[in-house]
């Protein structure tokens, strides 16, 4: 989800968790770390890789890397549970193609997501674990 109001493309949280995949999508193919920022709570975890949980710089330097290869993401929700202001999301994601070095780039696989909606009715990720069970 985006907001042009002022000409200035921002990432805005959903207000419907359903929604928050396809925001990441939106953020992650901007190649603006700081969209993607926008989408998770304090203090957020990226899983970039199986049993290596990020937060704070690692987080962000995990998300420089991957939208350092230049290439789109595409992903599906697949489930939403949602208990109160706590949502497990499962999607299905792929990242294809030539990278910016000329490297064949293949990364795919189906995500086990914790959102948490904020004081402000908005949805961000605590967990965001693209690897699923890893």
């Amino acid at each position: 989800m985006t907001n042009h109001d002022d000409g200035v493309l921002r990432t805005v949280p959903p207000d419907d968790v359903t929604r928050l995949p396809a925001a990441y999508v939106d953020a992650f193919n901007s190649g603006d770390t700081g969209r993607l920022d926008l989408l998770y709570d304090d203090p957020g975890v990226l899983v970039p890789g199986p049993g290596h949980p990020v937060t704070g710089d690692g987080r962000a330097a995990a998300e420089r890397h991957l939208l350092g290869f230049g290439l789109p993401m595409d992903a599906r929700l697949r489930h939403a549970y949602v208990a109160g202001d706590t949502a497990l999301l499962v999607v299905d994601w792929s990242v294809h193609g030539t990278a910016r070095g000329g490297e064949e780039v293949r990364l795919q696989g189906t995500a086990a997501d914790v959102a948490r909606r904020g004081p402000d009715g908005l949805w961000r990720y605590a967990v965001n674990n693209p690897f699923g069970t890893g």
